[in-house]
C-alpha cells in the first residue's frame, strides 16, 4: 500500500482528503496578533503539504481592515512566513456558517462563539485542545502591548498545535500516526 510520508495515510485516503472542501477559521479577540499567526502557519503548512485548505481568521471584537501587529509580523517573519498582507475582520454569522472548522485561540473565544452560534458548536474547537496535557495548556496568551519576546512565546504555542490541527482537518483525527 502506498503511503503519504508526511501524514502516514494511505494514498487512496489521501486522494479522498484532497478532493474534499476544507475551510478553517481561527478566532481571537482583535484579529491582529494570535489568529493571524495561526492563519499564516496553517496556510504555509497546507501549501507545503500540497493540500487545498481555505484558511482565514477573524476576531470577536475586531476592527475591520487592520494590519497584523508589528511584532506578529516580525515573529512570523522569523519563521519565514509573511502575514503582512492579512487584514482584520469581525466574526460574522456568514463566516460561522461557511467554515468547516473553527478554532478559538482560547477557551473564552470558544465560549463566546458557542454562546452566539450554538448551532455551530460541533465544528468549534480550542486551538490547543488536541495537544494540551492540562487545562491551563489550552490558552494562548494575548501578547498585545507586549514586547517581541512575548509574541515569540505566543507564536511558539500556536506553532506547537499546528501539526495536530492539520491532521485533524485532513483526516478527522489529530493524533500522530502510530500513536
Amino acid at each position: 500500500m502506498l503511503y503519504i510520508p508526511s501524514f502516514g495515510v494511505p494514498f487512496d485516503l489521501y486522494l479522498s482528503i484532497i478532493l474534499m472542501s476544507r475551510k478553517v477559521l481561527f478566532v481571537c479577540t482583535g484579529n491582529v496578533c494570535r489568529s493571524p499567526m495561526a492563519e499564516g502557519f496553517l496556510r504555509h503548512m497546507a501549501r507545503e503539504a500540497g493540500v487545498d485548505i481555505e484558511v482565514g481568521s477573524a476576531g470577536i471584537g475586531a476592527m475591520e481592515d487592520m494590519v497584523p501587529s508589528r511584532h506578529s509580523i516580525t515573529a512570523m517573519g522569523e519563521e519565514g512566513i509573511d502575514i503582512s498582507h492579512q487584514r482584520s475582520r469581525m466574526l460574522t454569522p456568514a463566516m460561522m456558517e461557511s467554515y468547516t472548522h473553527i478554532f478559538g485561540l482560547g477557551t473564552g473565544h470558544i465560549d463566546a462563539i458557542r454562546s452566539y452560534f450554538p448551532e455551530e458548536q460541533e465544528k468549534t474547537f480550542v486551538l490547543r485542545e488536541f495537544i494540551a496535557e492540562k487545562k491551563f495548556d489550552l490558552e494562548v496568551p494575548d501578547p498585545i502591548g507586549g514586547d517581541l519576546d512575548e509574541y515569540r512565546i505566543t507564536r511558539n504555542l500556536i506553532k506547537e498545535a499546528m501539526p495536530s490541527i492539520l491532521r485533524f482537518v485532513l483526516t478527522g483525527d489529530p493524533s500522530e500516526p502510530g500513536s
